[in-house]
């Protein structure tokens, strides 16, 4: 099975829409209606789907990822590089990163673009896999699991990168235990590490 197929097949399941529904929630409590907002490693447009309404930009650098973002919804997608961002310095409200830096072996050179479109006093939101959680630590000794995939498997000391390029706060959310989704703040519960903060001087 392709990585295109198994995204489709995760977010049109249950659990997946679930997950991304709170994901896209988290998200829209740090932006304004009026953001120009740019996800990086959008994969096939979940978090578009969820954001008609707004001005978004998908980028991924996957072409079969990016066609079939542009096959599901209609959004801007753009093929493009988190470390080579093709967008102007300055230029976006709101830079995104759902389960993308972790992937991601040269950290410093894509927070070093995320930091470089946003505008001064722009948002950074990246939810990272948080390896202290059950859930995550299950899916790392899965055998074929996505997640062991991952360039970084600590992510305290990714939220502690990332705060080197913004100032904010890093918090724990959706709680996870055998594809049952709940409210928690617990970081052995909850599979999303958060940091949000805005770029520094």
């Amino acid at each position: 099975m392709s990585d295109v197929e198994s995204f489709v097949r995760f977010c049109e399941s249950e659990f997946g829409t679930e997950v991304m529904d709170r994901e896209a929630a988290y998200v829209k409590q740090h932006i304004a209606a009026d953001d120009r907002i740019l996800n990086v490693g959008c994969g096939i447009g979940s978090l578009e789907e969820r954001f008609l309404d707004y001005e978004i930009i998908g980028l991924d650098r996957s072409e079969e990822m990016i066609h079939a973002a542009r096959n599901r919804v209609s959004a801007s997608f753009v093929l493009g590089d988190a470390t080579a961002l093709p967008i102007a310095t300055a230029s976006v409200d709101t830079v995104v990163f759902i389960s993308t830096l972790e992937f991601i072996p040269d950290i410093d050179a894509v927070l070093a673009e995320a930091t470089r479109v946003l505008d001064s006093d722009g948002t950074l939101v990246a939810l990272v896999l948080n390896t202290r959680s059950e859930y995550v630590q299950s899916n790392l000794q899965r055998e074929g699991s996505y997640f062991q995939r991952m360039a970084h498997r600590d992510s305290e000391a990714l939220a502690e990168k990332i705060l080197e390029y913004v100032g904010g706060e890093q918090e724990f959310f959706l709680g996870i235990s055998d594809e049952t989704v709940f409210e928690s703040s617990d970081p052995t519960a909850a599979a999303i590490s958060a940091v949000v903060g805005t770029p520094l001087d």
